[in-house]
């Protein structure tokens, strides 16, 4: 048995013998002082020798049932009072604590002690069945902590054995009844001493018993006496002579067993190798001497009695072993043995070595070094490395200089060793990490009963860390068996049994450099560096089995990635240095780290996004994402437009200060990481729409029913490299390019085939050409016939000074234009117009008037994706600008400027000023609205509706009509970097209908309605009902005729007036000189106009001409209109 020594354990506990002698004295001993009953102290007052007071004779009163006085309940009695100084002793011996040193401490120590060996304050000891059940538990886990399986299984056993016969209500024993079965349970507890070697010996004996039990041995009865042959058997001992001892032997051997109470074994146990005596055959008698022909044998325990010394004598563990190797010879060059203690006595102190020389050094053979390093790197007990729990080199092992070599000097031995405790160091942290992470893996750290301040902390246990933390017990646990064989190896050599060994502590450590090289350490770098990341402190960590328990600064999924790009970056590092032992390690912890991150991606790939409003009525088996995942949810409704873009997308951390965000996606799955999100939104979507092509799981060719495991995707890609060595494989592999495509290939023909599922399922179920056409026919006008007539239908309104924007006339009007027709190229119950008008009355003669104009078409679910509100919006403004131009069209071309005033000769001169304006108007109108009809509109329409059928899922098409939608808004001038230019082609569509507001104040209304009467020849009336009326149409002219024909000067005052309130009010977007003044003639107004539609026109193409200059997309588009505008100046 060797005995205890130092170890790592933090949770050992050491306890005394029970039997030590300086135990003190009970209370109730006989040493005890003289009790106030004790017949020794002096009679008190209430003695029989005081006289008898008229108190002992009067009868009983009610004061004599009165409930105890509080003498009789005060906390503290005599007896503890006099056994406090032995409790203060005993909290010195046992923890050195003491009241001059340490007062708070010592006294909670001593009150702690009192309170529970007071016998006035836990008079009973009565307990139930669970308080035992408990405290023996406890001794089970006690044991299970000090690595004492055994002794713990045993306890167990026997409890459960124990209890199983209480149930049964059988008693154990006549005396013990089940009632009071935990009392005498308590009272075996209390006697028991501490657990020793013996103990655990009868432990193992005990479970052998139970699971190999003996066959009973049958008694001696009558009926086989009888059976047996006559003169044999033991019985008949004494009456029937013996030949020889070798007879003895062999009869007893045969015959049954002793009927004694004590057994043989007993005997021989007591009986010491130096009692038995040397045997001399001369002294044999003669007859013995000359029957025998072999050697005289002892009994069994005497013949073993040497081999048990000469195994102790290899015990070097015990404190009286020493080396059978002389310390006292001279320095030999040609024995390494003197060596050390050669060099001890010259280095030492003379007066040293006086007391403790050479010789009282204890020292050991190498090989037994070398076992006791590897137990120590196992985390075993050892005698060469201690474990410190303290001081400056706390949590570390360090050499242990009592035990000394004889071929190496101190200082040889303590580098040696010392590379040995850095390695135990390392792998023992490691064990303590590992240990801590399994023991929170169990727990709940999202507990709703956790503080508020903790709410926000994030969880401190992950998937991915649990799964590291499994991979590095594996490697620990191949490390510890890498020993285990290597201490074998050692004792098969010794013993004879195996190959010879060399064995040194120097070959061992190059042994493990060539076998684990530098791959602890590591991985303990890794570790550290991921928990001072996680925690976001500068400073170095080294308690890393603290990490579970201190909150983490860090989300989960980014902890994740953190540790799995750390683990990777390691791989390649040792890779690109030549380090393939480590790589091939650092992987194969990598690959295991990974399996929770890649399982998840098999289950949102399989189950889909989970859906709230389908999940709330049905079961489903996927609820929600696990927050170590790197897809996110933003909890956005099925219905939200914005679902599919915003509902599920990868997880972005915030990056410090003004440090941009990134998604907390491992390096290895950035490539694949958009893929897989789309994937399982398809597949979601596919399981909403209730589509049975991929919900069949019970058929062979279910959707997803074999996802291989990250390792399994490993191995077959290492198998599939082919040609060149095998360092050039690894580094070909353990590139992060190399594995994501590996990665690539195994996800992408479920991500292709979930896409294309759902695109066959948009075109063909949900019509979503059907809707797009709609949608196109009317917010771009492609339906030049039927818009056409719901436009000229507005436009009548708008000239005729009626509620044009009323929300059921603009509804009414389109559906008896769209519905005219035999051919239904539209579902009218799906289109809403509305008109938000502006506030300002001064934009109503304008173009901006329109500005207001919103359409919108309800699309169905799940189109809703791709043409969404803001599809509608831009949507809505291409078709407020095309209503614009054509606005300013119709205007122009409803002017008649021929013939209307042909009678008045005077006036031909304004009419070509009129005529030349009107032309140069309707040029650049027109030269407009072809280029966006034509260029812009027609074209785009075209090219998209080609790769629009080519796509293969739902994301390029919500993709490719952005895309589509952003050309139409950039080519038609509006978004926001030309909003310059689209503010100087809105100034020249009011400048057009400024001109038609000036020509019909100059000329009167010669318009194409014929629903609107000329009023060239009406007469002037001073009634106020004609003046309302001649307030809508002016006419310039008729003031001029009736001038020529009427001398009368009574009303031109009146004129003047009327001219300056009845004036059409100027587009607010042009700038002052189109304003005109009291006295500026229209000759005059029709130059600033005509001037200032030259420098708007020529504005405009300087603008689309270095649009058409620049390297984009729509540069051709914006040539075509360049070329278009420099007929301005032919």
């Amino acid at each position: 048995m060797r005995p205890s020594s130092s170890a790592p354990t933090v949770n050992g506990s050491s306890r005394g013998s029970s039997g030590a002698p300086t135990r003190p004295t009970s209370s109730l001993s006989a040493a005890r002082p003289a009790s106030s009953l004790s017949g020794v102290r002096p009679a008190s007052s209430l003695s029989s020798v005081r006289p008898v007071s008229s108190l002992s004779t009067r009868p009983s009163s009610r004061f004599t049932q009165r409930p105890g006085s509080r003498l009789s309940q005060r906390p503290v009695s005599r007896q503890s009072t006099r056994l406090v100084p032995r409790y203060q002793e005993l909290v010195t011996r046992v923890t050195g604590l003491r009241a001059e040193d340490d007062e708070d401490n010592f006294r909670t120590a001593v009150e702690f002690l009192s309170k529970n060996l007071d016998l006035t304050t836990r008079p009973s000891g009565n307990v139930d069945m669970n308080t035992m059940d408990k405290l023996i538990r406890g001794h089970i886990q006690k044991a299970r902590i000090n690595s004492h399986d055994t002794f713990a299984d045993a306890l167990q056993t026997a409890l459960r054995t124990l209890k199983t016969q209480a149930q049964k209500n059988n008693d154990l024993d006549s005396e013990i009844k089940t009632v009071l079965l935990p009392a005498h349970l308590q009272f075996l507890v209390t006697l028991s001493s501490p657990p020793d070697e013996a103990t655990f010996e009868r432990a193992e004996d005990y479970l052998d018993g139970l699971s190999n039990p003996k066959r009973p041995v049958p008694g001696l009865t009558w009926e086989a006496i009888l059976a047996e042959e006559p003169f044999e058997g033991e019985h008949w001992e004494g009456i029937y002579p013996r030949s020889t001892d070798d007879q003895l032997g062999a009869q007893s051997g045969s015959s049954t067993p002793s009927l004694s109470p004590w057994d043989d074994s007993d005997l021989d146990e007591s009986v010491t190798s130096s009692s038995i005596p040397d045997i001399d055959e001369d002294a044999l008698p003669p007859e013995a001497a000359g029957g025998i022909d072999k050697p005289y044998l002892p009994p069994a325990a005497y013949r073993h009695r040497q081999d048990v010394e000469d195994l102790q004598a290899r015990q070097y563990w015990r404190s009286e072993w020493r080396t059978d190797a002389s310390t006292t010879r001279a320095f030999n060059i040609g024995d390494a043995s003197t060596l050390g203690p050669t060099m001890y006595r010259i280095l030492g102190d003379q007066h040293t070595n006086g007391i403790a020389g050479p010789s009282r050094q204890k020292y050991i053979h190498e090989h037994d070094a070398v076992r006791e390093v590897l137990m120590a790197l196992q985390g075993d007990r050892n005698m060469m490395l201690g474990w410190l729990s303290s001081g400056g080199d706390a949590f570390s092992f360090t050499p242990n200089a009592t035990l000394k070599l004889l071929h190496l000097t101190a200082g040889a031995q303590h580098s040696i060793l010392t590379s040995f405790a850095r390695l135990a160091t390392t792998l023992q942290h490691l064990r303590m990490f590992v240990s801590a992470i399994y023991a929170k893996a169990g727990k709940d750290d999202r507990d709703p009963d956790r503080p508020m301040h903790l709410l926000n902390i994030y969880r401190q246990s992950t998937l991915t860390l649990e799964a590291f933390s499994a991979a590095v017990d594996g490697q620990l646990r191949a490390f510890n068996a890498w020993c285990a064989a290597r201490e074998e190896d050692i004792c098969r050599a010794q013993a004879g049994a195996g190959e010879p060994l060399v064995v040194s502590l120097l070959s061992l450590d190059k042994t493990i450099r060539d076998t684990f090289s530098d791959t602890f350490t590591v991985i303990l770098d890794v570790v550290r560096e991921v928990t001072r990341r996680a925690w976001r402190t500068s400073e170095p960590v080294v308690d890393i089995w603290t990490l579970p328990e201190l909150p983490m600064k860090m989300p989960p999924s980014t902890f994740g990635a953190l540790l799995l790009d750390s683990l990777l970056v390691a791989v390649q590092e040792h890779v690109s240095m030549g380090d393939y032992v480590s790589a091939d390690a650092l992987m194969s912890v990598f690959s295991g780290s990974a399996e929770p991150i890649w399982a998840m991606v098999g289950r949102w790939m399989k189950d889909g996004m989970p859906v709230r409003e389908i999940t709330s009525h049905h079961n489903s088996r996927f609820s929600e994402l696990d927050d170590e995942f790197f897809v996110e949810d933003n909890e956005l409704p099925l219905f939200d437009p914005d679902f599919w873009t915003d509902g599920f997308v990868l997880r972005q951390e915030g990056g410090d200060g003004d440090a941009p965000r990134r998604t907390a996606v491992p390096v290895f799955l950035n490539s694949v990481a958009k893929s897989i999100l789309d994937a399982g939104k398809a597949v979601g979507l596919l399981r909403v729409l209730e589509i049975a092509a991929l919900l069949d799981r019970d058929t062979p060719g279910s959707w997803m029913a074999h996802w291989p495991s990250f390792s399994a995707i490993l191995g077959t890609a290492k198998g599939q490299l082919k040609g060149g060595d095998p360092p050039a494989s690894r580094l070909l592999f353990t590139s992060t390019e190399n594995l994501s495509q590996t990665l690539h290939d195994a996800v992408w023909p479920h991500c292709s085939l979930a896409q294309e599922t759902l695109q066959r399922v948009l075109v063909d179920e949900c019509d979503v050409m059907l809707h797009l056409s709609a949608i196109e026919s009317v917010c771009l006008m492609r339906r030049g016939d039927a818009m056409s007539h719901f436009v000229d239908i507005l436009f009548t309104k708008m000239d005729s000074k009626q509620a044009w924007n009323d929300f059921h006339f603009l509804n009414t009007a389109f559906r008896d234009v769209a519905e005219a027709g035999t051919h239904r190229w539209v579902d009218t119950s799906l289109v809403r117009f509305s008109h938000k008008g502006s506030k300002d009355k001064s934009v109503n003669r304008t173009v901006r008037a329109l500005d207001g104009f919103s359409i919108e078409y309800a699309i169905p679910f799940p189109l809703t994706y791709v043409f969404g509100p803001k599809a509608m919006q831009i949507y809505s403004s291409i078709f407020t600008l095309v209503l614009q131009i054509r606005r300013a069209k119709s205007v122009l071309e409803r002017i008649l400027v021929r013939g209307a005033m042909g009678h008045a000769s005077h006036m031909a001169s304004e009419m070509k000023a009129f005529y030349a304006m009107r032309s140069k108007l309707s040029w650049f109108v027109n030269t407009l609205l072809n280029f966006v009809a034509t260029n812009v509109l027609d074209a785009e329409v075209l090219r998209f509706h080609k790769d629009f059928r080519q796509a293969v899922s739902l994301n390029d098409m919500i993709r490719l009509h952005d895309e589509h939608l952003a050309k139409m808004e950039s080519r038609c001038l509006l978004q926001r970097n030309t909003n310059a230019l689209q503010r100087a082609i809105v100034s020249i569509l009011d400048m057009s209908i400024h001109f038609s507001d000036c020509f019909v104040a100059f000329a009167g209304d010669t318009t194409h309605d014929i629903s609107r009467h000329s009023i060239l020849v009406m007469k002037r009336h001073r009634s106020r009902r004609v003046r309302r009326q001649k307030k809508d149409v002016i006419g310039f002219s008729q003031s001029m005729q009736g001038e020529a024909d009427d001398s009368s000067e009574s009303d031109s005052d009146f004129d003047d007036d009327r001219l300056k309130a009845n004036a059409p009010e100027p587009s607010f977007s042009l700038g002052a000189s189109t304003m005109s003044a009291p006295d500026e003639s229209f000759v005059d107004r029709l130059d600033k106009m005509s001037s200032e539609l030259d420098a708007l026109v020529r504005f405009i193409r300087r603008g689309v001409e270095s649009l058409a200059a620049g390297s984009g997309e729509a540069a051709p588009a914006f040539g075509v209109f360049a070329f278009a505008l420099e007929d301005w100046d032919r």
